[in-house]
């Protein structure tokens, strides 16, 4: 559980609508130590209300979230903006909203941690992950936000919101390689579980 939510109204909103172009297929349905990435990546989320906004795959997802709230995105083709804004309006009268891709895997709990109490705790309209300077996912955005982000068209997330705010409205934390490492192509999966295996 994150205690720290007591203290605010956060939601998550988990991406899994894509395509998968360069993975060749379905690459949530993909397995490390035999459970499907998807499930892997919602866990992470366990003890935060969250939705899963789902896409081209839909029938194949579906059965691995029959314990999830999940809003299908008729309009995936057209980016990952749509998915985004779908997700916001959900949780259009909390605090903030998380944005979490579906196949990212390797966060973890107490990188989620992080980055909520530095929300709670300081002034920020969005705080970015990052890992040795590099940033990653997930961000929280800040309710102040979600009218821009709605505004939003194509395939387009919320980077080009977050790069016309000040430097005092963002709030970035430290946080474990996970947060950089996404599953892009078949061919990366094996340096993946073993990337995997080093975190056990």
């Amino acid at each position: 559980m994150f205690r720290i939510v007591v203290y605010m109204n956060i939601g998550v909103v988990i991406l899994a609508a894509g395509e998968g172009k360069r993975f060749g297929g379905n690459k949530l349905i993909a397995e490390i130590d035999n459970i499907p990435i998807i499930v892997k990546t919602i866990r992470i989320y366990d003890g935060l209300e969250k939705v899963i906004v789902v896409g081209k795959y839909v029938n194949e997802l579906i059965p691995l979230l029959s314990d999830q709230i999940v809003i299908y995105n008729p309009f995936w083709k057209e980016g990952i903006s749509t998915s985004i804004k779908l997700g916001l309006r959900f949780f259009k009268d909390y605090d903030g909203v998380l944005i979490a891709l579906g196949d990212m895997p390797f966060v973890l709990r107490e990188d989620v941690e992080k980055i909520l109490k530095v929300f709670a705790s300081k002034k920020c309209k969005a705080v970015i992950p990052v890992h040795k300077e590099e940033r990653g996912n997930p961000v929280l955005l800040a309710r102040s936000l979600f009218p821009e982000i709605d505004n939003l068209k194509g395939d387009v997330g919320a980077r080009v919101i977050l790069n016309k705010l000040n430097k005092e409205e963002l709030c970035f934390v430290e946080c474990s390689e996970g947060v950089l490492i996404d599953i892009d192509k078949k061919e990366d999966l094996m340096s993946f579980r073993k990337f995997h295996s080093q975190l056990l």
